[in-house]
């Protein structure tokens, strides 16, 4: 299932995206994912279930600058307790396009190999749903295709859900469902054609 988020800038989708992960509360209502109540999770709780669960792509990378590529998907794999971290981190880099590039730094790799080392991190724990939050917002119009191709056959792959927010609302008719927001609520949901 892949899901399409869409709305003006101020809408609340990315709001709904960090609540979705457990990263933001609610001030109220019930909040399920994948049958659980995050609302009523304590923060020890839902940083297992995002551990568990959750695989998150931003905009902007977030890779740390001193790590290569392998280790940027590592080390969280590692801090999770993966003893494997190693070679999971290299063959989720592999399925991205980038066995010749797991030495290299953030700074010595173009934008969208960036990308492609931050979905690789958030593929790497093996999650049930990935999120991604305006995924090529940063990236030319050939590599943001790339990357979005790259995250449909992901999920495609191992039947996981995708979740994006995107302001591109040919992408977003793409997905299976297309959830339209304004001023913070959900004025559409629609299944769509999807791609995945």
């Amino acid at each position: 299932m892949s899901v399409g988020i869409v709305g003006p800038s101020g809408s609340g989708k990315s709001t709904l995206l960090m609540v979705l992960a457990g990263l933001e509360r609610v001030d109220g209502g019930a909040v399920t994912v994948g049958g659980e109540r995050l609302d009523r999770m304590g923060e020890d709780a839902l940083a297992r279930f995002r551990g568990r669960s959750v695989g998150i792509v931003f905009q902007s990378f977030h890779l740390m600058p001193t790590m290569t590529a392998l280790e940027n998907v590592a080390v969280p794999l590692e801090l999770s307790g993966r003893r494997d971290a190693f070679e999971r981190a290299r063959i989720e880099l592999e399925a991205v396009g980038l066995a010749d590039r797991l030495g290299h730094h953030p700074a010595e790799l173009s934008g969208g190999e960036q990308q492609r080392v931050a979905i690789a991190r958030a593929l790497a724990p093996e999650p049930s749903i990935l999120i991604a939050d305006e995924p090529t917002g940063n990236l030319d119009a050939d590599t943001g295709r790339e990357i979005i191709r790259l995250m449909f056959e992901a999920r495609a792959r191992r039947g996981a859900t995708l979740v994006l927010v995107t302001h591109d609302r040919a992408l977003a008719d793409a997905c299976d469902r297309r959830i339209v927001m304004r001023s913070g609520e959900i004025v559409e949901d629609v299944r769509a054609g999807g791609m995945s």
